[in-house]
């Protein structure tokens, strides 16, 4: 394994199923082995579930293969530096806050908080606009000279060219800009150079009988006679945008008509693109100025947004005056960087990581001259380099290894893996046949993708692997939504008929065993279609979930509270309190509420106010429900909204219409949504403004556990990266692709000879017809193609025994039905599909009649019903904060206990930990604890009260022999222990405060450092167990042991519980 060798720098080519969190876990195993401190190893991921994934791997490997190193990093696990490159630039930025002037206490504002920033800020130029009363300029150091200019003329022009649309372009093209950074931060204008020749313009000047067909037709080649141009341009073009051929009836005095309409296309085509040329600048500059001004408040309130983060330090390392000193600082503390994912490196992270190791490169320098030979470790596919919509640049991958080998000769090594350890011989046979033809394109752009053909490792028993193609012939005049559920009905026939029956076996031991649900995953193009296979997934009785599926927004008791948030903003909404008086809230009947219509009053709830009394039917009654919203109203000006919520559910008792797990899953979602927005300082109005905003967004519904349940998966390609499954089915694969470009566009130059970096530029075209003939435009619709081939090799390696993609025989160019028509020659002869290799191992061709006889002789096995809640959510990729859980009681000790016991339970645990790993003596605690209470701010006779209460509970653990047994250093004990356990919904984080090994028993030990009643314990025993029982599985994980224990010392009693 030449990729070992750590005195080379070295670039892996690793496909789908090879291997690569291996490689680059044995890489960075064998820094150690070669006496590489783990704080020197830098590896970077691109998740947080990644980075998590990747601390599991290296410990589970030490453990098995190297016990000695093995708890020589356990005890140094703060210092491993695993993380994602957001995180790590995070940590660059607060190091060294002052050169990048930024608060170095900056907080990370969230993508709907952003967002709604950016609203505000587009809000206000447009009132600015309206008013005329306070000309918006440009701030100079963003115009680029040092006069104003009127962003508020700019809108005006940009506003009135386009009409009715004005408005949506203008905010259209700001919100994709806004969406677009950090790429659009660095982008400028694109400048159009005419094409059309003077000599061209005055041939049509001059062309014979134009001027007589066409009145004022010579004015058309003046300056300013755009608006002319494009009134009499039926006259040449079509409706589409392309030259006419036929010659209109009042047109036929024109000579050659054909030839004219051809050439007078040209000349209308570089005079729009002028003016665009010309509309780009002025959207530019009012995004600048827009930007300025977002930017301006960020500052104001100490945020940075997640793309500030790579952005922030690429400028700090390639512009700031300081630079070099930043990098002596890295470079003083760094030796060794591997990255993971690589495929999915974007313009700005490469930049990072190139300055970085600049020096590295380069041969020379204090590491050299020291007898340190750094290195830098590259491990991806970029046969799965499928985010360009967030700026991943797969050309990065090429760039890299031709700059790699060029600065570093000799001690570069590039290797291609060629193994699959995932998937039978026949899936790996049918993936080499299919994308052997279908990548690869003629031609040499560098984001083409070139494909080298993989060979199967593990063995073809029980099965060779099975590959299953299902064509559905397409009947006229049938809906979409008919179409997808006929197609959802013959997948859930053909998943019924493999359970139980379809043999497989574990990776690893290769044991025999039949098909579970739970081996079987939907993998979709995009979620937009999620629900024709949920309904025929419960027509059929199967258990499933959907990772990250949508409706979360859409959900019944989501809308009852959300409609409660909405009236307490807002008491005249008639709409919402409708809403509220039907749902189970108050369940106040349809008739009532219209006899309340009927009354006299300017509001709904006004009207309820003077109405007597209706509730006549046993039902709550609409004079009840007035009390009891009357007192939320009164209670909202002082009372938390979140707490509020729950205070109504149980009040109203609703809690008992919501028994499903998920829908009571999701209405404790909620509430915590409103908590966290209520905690960043949202009032009332901005959390309805925020509700307003998302009614509509796909989010995904509430983490449901779903630990051991026997049911499919469905989720979509991207999802599904990095997963793998027994069986894998692909739908819908006759879908046509539809490029995601709209009007605007940001695009790189790529770098020239002898440049590191390209150059980004911003393009608005809203003509079709114009972006259909445009080189930029239609090399990045290109780009999305390739991206979508890249897409479909994605889904088909996930799977491992068997594959089966289905479909409809409508064959469109570019669909995936499309790259296997290419790729296996497929064609209908007499009413058949065939192949032109009809004897590729493993491939069979089945109808929708096929699948029917094969469910209806399936042997069924006996079905236990049980109660799976309609949906169950896996969120698998962690983009968000929410999916990545810390595991503590730092909000529950807050708000029981005070902030003062926060900060004391914070110092005696740090004391503690000084204690167990022999730090300090006992005689070191008063004065550490007082620089301790120093740097919190306290004075000192607060520090002396504080202190006594410390010394207090030492003695109080000393006499109950606590402070013996488990606070004092010992063999096979560990305090401090930092975790990462990835439990499938959720990743958890947190540090475990003492863990003793005794008899082969791991005892865990946490300190609750807070004052304690008696009658309190067994109600904390059973709050603390969710807790305790993270620590278990991450310890049971960590030492691959089932005998764990978890124990709970509360510190002010001395007392120890066991928590189960």
């Amino acid at each position: 394994m030449s990729y070992l060798d750590t005195n080379k720098s070295v670039m892996i080519s690793s496909p789908a199923g090879s291997g690569k969190t291996e490689k680059l876990a044995r890489r960075y195993i064998a820094l150690l082995q070669s006496g590489v401190d783990v704080e020197r190893v830098l590896a970077i991921t691109f998740t947080d579930k990644a980075a998590a994934e990747m601390k599991q791997r290296i410990l589970r490997i030490l453990r098995d293969e190297d016990d000695k190193l093995f708890r020589s990093l356990l005890e140094k696990m703060p210092l491993m530096r695993v993380t994602t490159i957001h995180s790590f630039c995070g940590t660059l930025l607060r190091r060294f806050s002052f050169d990048a002037d930024i608060d170095p206490n900056y907080r990370i504002s969230d993508e709907i908080a952003s967002g709604m920033e950016w609203e505000e800020i587009l809000y206000d130029i447009l009132m600015d606009v309206g008013t005329r009363q306070t000309p918006l300029l440009i701030p100079p150091l963003v115009r680029g000279d040092s006069e104003g200019s009127s962003t508020s003329g700019f809108i005006l022009q940009t506003l009135s060219e386009k009409g009715f649309r004005g408005l949506d372009y203008f905010k259209g093209t700001m919100d994709y800009l806004f969406k677009k950074r950090p790429f659009s931060l660095e982008a400028q204008s694109f400048i159009h150079v005419p094409s059309v020749s003077d000599e061209l313009i005055e041939e049509l000047h001059s062309w014979d009988g134009a001027a007589d067909a066409i009145d004022n037709y010579k004015r058309l080649f003046l300056k300013g006679s755009r608006k002319e141009l494009e009134y009499i341009k039926e006259s040449f073009l079509t409706a589409d945008g392309t030259p006419r051929k036929r010659t209109p009836s009042h047109l036929k005095g024109i000579e050659n008509y054909h030839e004219w309409a051809q050439k007078m296309s040209f000349y209308w085509i570089d005079t729009r693109l002028e003016e665009c040329s010309e509309r780009s600048e002025r959207l530019w500059t009012i995004f600048n100025t827009c930007l300025h001004n977002y930017s301006a408040r960020k500052r104001s309130k100490g945020v940075l947004d997640f793309s500030d983060l790579e952005y922030l330090a690429y400028r700090m390392l390639t512009e700031n005056p300081e630079w070099a000193n930043i990098l002596y600082a890295f470079d003083e503390k760094t030796d060794h960087i591997l990255v993971d994912e690589f495929q999915d490196t974007n313009n700005f992270q490469w930049a990072v990581i190139n300055k970085l190791t600049e020096e590295w490169r380069s041969g020379l320098g204090a590491k050299r001259e020291g007898g340190t030979r750094p290195t830098i470790f590259f491990v991806g596919d970029e046969k799965q380099s499928v985010y360009l919509f967030r700026g991943a640049n797969v050309e990065i991958f090429h760039r890299a290894k031709a700059q790699m080998e060029t600065w570093l000769g000799k001690e570069f090594l590039y290797e291609e893996a060629k193994e699959n350890y995932r998937s039978r011989p026949a899936i790996i046979n049918f993936t080499n046949i299919v994308f052997s033809k279908v990548m690869g394109r003629p031609g040499n752009w560098p984001w083409i993708t070139r494909y080298s053909p993989f060979t199967a490792k593990r063995p073809g028993f029980p099965n060779n692997g099975r590959i299953e193609l299902i064509l559905l012939q397409p009947e006229e005049d049938i809906k979409i939504e008919e179409r997808k559920l006929k197609e959802a009905d013959v997948i859930a026939q053909r998943i019924k008929s493999i359970n139980g029956n379809f043999e497989l076996a574990e990776r690893g031991s290769e044991l025999k065993r039949v098909c579970r649900y739970s081996d079987i995953a939907i993998l979709l193009k995009k979620r937009t279609h999620l629900a024709p296979y949920e309904e025929a997934l419960r027509k059929y009785s199967i258990p499933f979930v959907a990772v990250k599926g949508i409706g979360f927004y859409q959900e019944t008791e989501i809308a009852m509270l959300r409609a409660l948030v909405f009236f307490l903003s807002n008491q005249h909404d008639d709409y919402s309190l409708y809403l509220l008086l039907k749902s189970p809230l108050f369940n106040v009947p349809e008739s009532d509420i219209l006899q309340l219509v009927r009354l006299e009053g300017e509001s709904l709830f006004e009207k309820m106010g003077n109405t007597p009394p209706l509730d006549k039917g046993g039902h709550r009654g609409v004079n009840e429900a007035f009390t009891l919203l009357q007192n939320w109203l009164t209670q909202s000006a002082h009372m938390p909204i979140a707490e509020l919520i729950e205070h109504a559910l149980v009040r109203t008792r609703a809690w008992i219409y919501f028994h499903e797990e998920q829908k009571r899953a999701n209405i404790k979602k909620f509430i915590r949504i409103i908590e966290d927005l209520e905690a960043g300082g949202s009032t009332l109005v901005r959390t309805r403004e925020f509700l307003e905003r998302t009614i509509n967004e796909q989010e995904a519904k509430a983490n449901v556990n779903t630990e051991g349940m026997n049911a499919v998966s469905i989720m979509t390609i991207h999802a599904a990266k990095g997963l793998e499954f027994p069986v894998v089915i692909v739908p819908g694969i006759e879908e046509a692709f539809t490029p995601k470009t709209g009007d605007s566009l940001i695009y790189e130059i790529p770098p020239r000879e002898g440049q590191e970096q390209g150059r980004f530029f911003f393009k608005s075209l809203p003509e079709a017809s114009i972006r259909d003939s445009d080189d930029d435009f239609l090399i990045h619709k290109a780009k999305e193609i390739e991206e979508q081939i890249r897409l479909f090799y994605v889904a088909v390696t996930r799977a491992e025994e068997a594959l089966i993609l289905t479909g409809y025989w409508d064959i469109r160019e570019n669909s995936f039905l499309g790259f296997l028509t290419k790729g296996l020659g497929l064609e209908k002869q007499n009413g058949t599909v065939i192949v032109e290799d009809p004897d590729i191992p493993g491939l069979a061709l089945l109808s929708e009649e096929d699948v029917s006889i094969l469910y209806k002789h399936a042997r069924r096995e006996e079905v236990i019903q049980a109660d799976y809640g309609r949906i169950g959510v896996i969120p698998l990729s962690i983009p968000k904060a929410a999916s990545w859980r810390s595991v503590t009681e730092t909000a529950e000790v807050r708000s029981r206990h005070g902030e003062e016991w926060l900060i004391i339970g914070d110092i005696m645990h740090r004391i503690f930990e000084g204690i167990s790993k022999g730090l300090m003596q006992e005689q070191d605690i008063p004065a550490k604890a007082e620089m301790l209470f120093r740097a919190k701010g306290m004075g000192r006779e607060q520090i002396g009260d504080r202190i006594v209460l410390i010394n207090r509970d030492i003695e109080t653990l000393k006499a109950k022999g606590v402070w013996q047994d488990i606070i004092m250093p010992g063999k096979d004990r560990f305090s401090e222990l930092p975790f990462v356990l990835d439990a499938g919904d959720n990743v958890y984080n947190g540090r475990i405060d003492r863990i003793i090994k005794e008899n082969n028993e791991y005892k865990i030990y946490d300190y609750k450092t807070f004052p304690v009643k008696d009658n309190e314990v067994n109600y904390l025993l059973k709050e603390y167990s969710f807790q305790m029982n993270i620590y278990k599985q991450a310890v049971r994980r960590l030492f691959k042991t089932d005998a764990v224990k978890s124990l709970i010392v509360f510190t002010h009693t001395g007392e120890v519980r066991e928590c189960r």
